[in-house]
C-alpha cells in the first residue's frame, strides 16, 4: 500500500476488501459461544470438566477391575 499513490482506486479497493474481513470477523466472534462468560466463570467450568474427567476414569479403572467385559488382546 505504501509505494501506491494513495487515491488511486486499487488502494480503496484493497482498504475496502480488508475493512469486509474485518466486519465479516467481528461478526464471527461476537457468536462464538462463550464469549460473554468471564475468565473467572471459564475457569470454573474448566474445573468441573476436570473433576468430570478424573471421575469417569475412576469409573473406567473400576469396571476394568471387575472384569466385567473382555478387553481384546492385540
Amino acid at each position: 500500500l505504501c509505494s501506491m499513490d494513495k487515491d488511486s482506486q486499487d488502494v480503496h479497493q484493497v482498504l475496502n476488501e480488508l475493512k469486509n474481513k474485518f466486519q465479516e470477523m467481528r461478526k464471527l466472534i461476537s457468536s462464538m459461544p462463550g464469549i460473554g462468560v468471564s475468565p473467572e466463570q471459564q475457569q470454573q467450568q474448566l474445573q468441573n470438566l476436570r473433576e468430570q474427567v478424573r471421575t469417569k476414569n475412576e469409573l473406567l479403572q473400576k469396571y476394568k477391575s471387575l472384569c466385567m467385559f473382555e478387553i481384546p488382546k492385540e
